[in-house]
């Protein structure tokens, strides 16, 4: 059974929820806290300090603030909710965003680290600034595309577009304010309600064609490597390829049409039967709903306000059988601790236990069976001579690990190592580069590469007080190996 990660773009933000969700994951203050590195740098501001503070913010208040505020609020929501449920064990087949949505979903692919999915948007707010915008904004009709295109064209404005299919009934226009206001006039008129979005730019028509090659080249300037699991566009109506010109793609997003539900529609061919919302206020599943209404598939809210913001998510992709269930506590081990309880517990840290667990067995061994000695015939039995007291048994040396020293440098090798499973470029594996906050290498899968180290040169088992932030840079797993090499008397160049 195949999942999708979707995540939402405009408007999809909740303050209250997310407020809920940081106080029980870790994860979502450590998502914002990599934001807050490019918004302190360019803004002096921390994103942290205004969505995660005591009071939860609404998305009136995010509007009213600096044009970046709301675009990365609602990018860190999204990247967010997804690093919660990868964390229990989640594994999508393919991602795919709405709109703004589709930046995260690249992050999120390991395409951009979270820092730099960051700036893409920090670029695309500057992009547009100075630009004439003549107060334009966004509106949903409840109608198909044909129509709202009909009553666009009766407009005849020249800065109007349809910005977004999103379902059967429902289609986005996106123009100037005077042209949109018209459009909502002639709407009413023949009877199809139409809202206002909560949108602080006019994006996917015209008005923004001035600010594309802008964009485009700051794009070309931020690192991209190539994504771990399939995106799909529902702008372009495919998957992004390796080797795409990302600047010209994203670019292209400010005047292109969102066609979201022919998105939902060609994934569901393609095998996908349960659609997760990595994002607020169930955006997107109402929308997958509305287009697969009598099919067979699942829609998973991401972020809710339930009591349980996103762990009614994990409970149902475990239900559907897309995460592994819990364990049971085994007897004794835990003794009084509720079922529900370890259950929220395995959802956040299971997916770090099992993979430590493997390593560990890995690195253990499987021990020989013991076989019994044959039987001798009874009357081949001798006694033994005496042995003369001057003779002892012999010592026998203990046995340590094979400890093999790398055949030339040690950094370049382990550079070339971790390139080649993360299938990145050697170059980027700088001595000081944050394996996980830059490079967006998370936890479980540098315990998968420290492991490879540990089989290619025969090191021990580590120790139980080893933590990965001793090994958080290119330079410490160096160190760390070299050190190691050296204690076992194979020291490394």
């Amino acid at each position: 059974m195949k999942t999708a990660a979707l995540f939402p773009g405009q408007g999809a933000f909740d303050g209250k929820a997310l407020l809920a969700a940081a106080e029980r994951h870790p994860d979502i203050g450590d998502v914002f806290a990599e934001i807050d590195a490019v918004t302190a740098a360019e803004a002096g501001r921390k994103l942290s300090a205004i969505v995660l503070s005591d009071e939860p913010a609404t998305m009136s208040e995010l509007l009213a603030d600096d044009p970046w505020v709301s675009q990365l609020a609602i990018y860190g929501v999204d990247v967010a909710v997804h690093r919660v449920l990868e964390r229990a064990g989640w594994r999508p087949d393919v991602l795919a965003g709405h709109s703004l949505g589709e930046i995260a979903a690249l992050v999120c692919a390991g395409a951009y680290t979270v820092a730099d999915g960051a700036r893409v948007i920090w670029e695309r707010v500057r992009a547009v600034e100075g630009l004439e915008l003549r107060g334009g904004y966004m509106a949903a009709l409840s109608t198909g595309a044909e129509r709202a295109g009909l009553i666009a064209a009766l407009v005849a404005d020249g800065s109007l577009a349809v910005a977004a299919e999103n379902h059967p009934t429902q289609t986005v226009l996106s123009g100037s304010a005077a042209a949109m206001d018209i459009v909502r006039e002639v709407a009413g008129a023949v009877k199809v309600p139409s809202a206002r979005l909560a949108a602080g730019v006019p994006f996917h028509c015209p008005l923004l064609e001035p600010a594309v090659a802008r964009f485009a080249a700051a794009v070309r300037a931020i690192p991209i490597r190539a994504p771990h699991t399939p995106v799909y566009s529902p702008i372009y109506g495919r998957y992004y390829e390796p080797g795409e010109d990302m600047g010209a793609a994203l670019a292209g997003h400010f005047v292109e049409r969102v066609r979201f539900a022919d998105a939902v529609r060609a994934l569901h061919a393609d095998g996908v039967r349960v659609f997760v919302e990595c994002g607020a206020l169930e955006t997107v599943s109402k929308l997958v709903r509305r287009n697969l209404d009598g099919a067979d598939f699942a829609a998973v809210p991401g972020l809710t306000d339930a009591g349980r913001p996103i762990e009614d998510a994990v409970s149902r992709l475990r239900d559907l059988g897309a995460i592994e269930a819990a364990p049971a506590v085994p007897e004794g081990l835990l003794p009084g601790v509720d079922a529900e309880a370890f259950a929220l517990f395995w959802a956040d840290r299971g997916g770090a236990i099992v993979e430590r667990i493997r390593r560990e067995f890995a690195e253990y061994g499987t021990p020989a069976p013991a076989t019994a000695p044959a039987a001798v015939p009874a009357a081949s039995v001798t006694a033994p001579a005496a042995v003369p007291a001057s003779v002892t048994a012999p010592v026998t040396a203990p046995v340590t690990a094979s400890v093999t020293a790398p055949a030339g440098d040690l950094g370049d090798d382990l550079r070339r190592l971790y390139a080649d499973a993360l299938e990145y470029p050697v170059e980027v594996f700088t001595d000081d580069v944050l394996l996980e906050a830059e490079l967006g290498i998370d936890s479980v899968k540098q315990v998968e590469l420290l492991t490879r180290v540990s089989e290619r040169y025969g090191l021990p088992a580590r120790s139980g007080s080893f933590r990965l932030d001793e090994v958080a840079t290119m330079d410490k797993v160096i160190g760390y190996v070299r050190a190691t090499l050296g204690e076992h008397g194979a020291a490394g160049r």
